[in-house]
């Protein structure tokens, strides 16, 4: 028997629903662009916001309801944050053990297998992948068997064989259980063929557009995602990027990376020369972010290991503030990171400075390049908005401009779109093609999604 939840007449100064007779279907999918809504509308399911009106809400209590989002994994990373004590146990604090977020007598359920967590049931939280991160919180509402569970963009960040395997289980079990899930979702490709019911969300306005499988919600679900065709061009700066004079930009012989008894890889030889833009992609924990944690210095290893970047041997006394002048760096990991909350336009700033937050004094030209670049991705009007107020994928904006801003030889992109909503996606990659056709930069690009496959890319490495 399903569960009867239902919202009626629900009036927010931020979203409005007329009629949601959510249990008529196991499984729903919500449509809807960044800062549409949908952040606003999982507080409603969660009971975390109060109407300005409402005829009927009936909902499970917030007990029974799990939401897996970017924006709960930075809360639970934080935490985690918090609580480690490696300064003062003079060893690594893993923290949370992936075991701890799951019920304690179902250790030995074959989900954990099928979704590929076993391996990693005694590692710390801190130290799973932004994938793996994202399944274990969706494996730990399952096991937990929660009423409602509510999924942004569950999808990003995994690769394909994770997206396949994630969707059959959501699938079966749905299928075979009284849980009803919905999908916060912002690009068409993503919505599994078993969703029954569609709905959008646009600019806080809640409508539910019907079956999936039917011509007129198809048609409704392409008018809501046209695209403008609006033309992309590249501010004036970014055609005065210096040329690479070396051999290679970057050049990795015989690498290896270990921690303590696990090899991430082991004897790779990667090199990049001036405009061999390269797509790298993997499996979750092949050690795609650790390779380029190894070219930005994050990864420590980069010292013990035959690295040469923009001509200068890691290790002979160049410091990484030197090399990350010529780098522009968006990762998951920068984005768990940038905690300082400065308004939207200090934050693109920084990327001058490679710096979290401002510590220096803009000049005028730095503000002006700023502006270009937030109008180019339609954020100009929040330029004074504070970061944390952002929605995700608002935040995944405003760090790729803070990326792109000084025009650098080097750009290492770290599934980059992760959070983007499919217009602002689209508008990123005409904007990374048109980098690699007309700069001097030169793009390393990590990816799951078959649809970001470009042509372009003169380099392909799979680890």
């Amino acid at each position: 028997m399903l569960n009867i939840f239902e919202i009626k007449n629900y009036c927010h100064v931020k979203l409005m629903i007329e009629s949601w007779p959510i249990g008529h279907s196991n499984t729903w999918c919500v449509l809807g662009h960044n800062d549409s809504g949908r952040q606003e509308l999982a507080q409603l399911l969660l009971q975390e916001i109060t109407p300005i009106s409402v005829d009927i809400m009936h909902l499970p209590a917030p007990k029974d309801i799990a939401i897996i989002s970017f924006e709960a994994q930075q809360k639970v990373y934080e935490h985690e944050l918090k609580i480690d004590n490696s300064d003062f146990i003079d060893q690594q604090d893993l923290g949370t053990l992936v075991k701890e977020f799951l019920p304690q007598d179902k250790l030995n359920d074959p989900l954990i297998k099928l979704v590929g967590l076993a391996p990693l049931l005694n590692s710390g939280y801190r130290q799973l992948s932004s994938g793996e991160s994202r399944k274990l919180l969706i494996l730990a509402a399952l096991l937990h068997e929660k009423k409602l569970i509510i999924c942004e963009d569950p999808f990003d960040s995994l690769d394909q064989e994770s997206s396949q395997t994630l969707s059959t289980l959501f699938k079966d079990i749905i299928k075979n259980s009284n849980i009803t899930l919905i999908l916060l979702l912002g690009n068409r490709i993503d919505i599994p063929d078993w969703c029954e019911q569609l709905a959008v969300i646009k600019q806080g306005d809640f409508n539910v557009i019907g079956t999936q499988h039917c011509a007129k919600t198809q048609a409704k679900l392409d008018d809501f995602f046209k695209d403008d065709d609006e033309p992309i061009t590249l501010p004036e700066q970014f055609y005065a990027t210096k040329l690479n004079t070396h051999d290679y930009l970057v050049k990795l012989v015989n690498g290896t990376v270990r921690y303590q008894s696990k090899i991430v890889f082991q004897g790779l030889n990667f090199s990049v020369k001036a405009q061999q833009h390269t797509l790298i992609t993997g499996q979750n924990g092949s050690g795609k972010s650790t390779l380029l944690n190894l070219i930005t210095g994050e990864c420590t290893q980069c010292y013990s290991n035959d690295l040469t970047l923009f001509g200068h041997k890691r290790g002979s006394g160049e410091s990484i503030w030197q090399l990350k002048k010529d780098m522009g760096i968006v990762t998951p990991e920068l984005h768990r990171q940038y905690r300082v909350n400065s308004g939207l336009l200090t934050v693109v700033l920084s990327g001058f400075f490679d710096s979290i937050g401002l510590y220096q004094q803009p000049e005028n030209y730095h503000i002006t390049y700023a502006q270009q670049w937030l109008k180019k991705v339609g954020l100009i009007h929040k330029e004074k908005t504070l970061f944390n107020d952002l929605s995700f994928g608002e935040q995944r904006l405003a760090l790729i401009v803070r990326a792109l801003i000084k025009a650098p030889l080097l750009l290492i992109l770290d599934e980059i779109t992760q959070g983007l909503d499919e217009f602002n996606r689209h508008r990123i990659l005409k904007i990374i093609k048109m980098i690699m056709k007309e700069s001097n930069s030169t793009i390393l690009f990590v990816t799951h999604r078959k649809d970001e496959l470009l042509d372009d890319f003169t380099q392909h490495i799979k680890l």
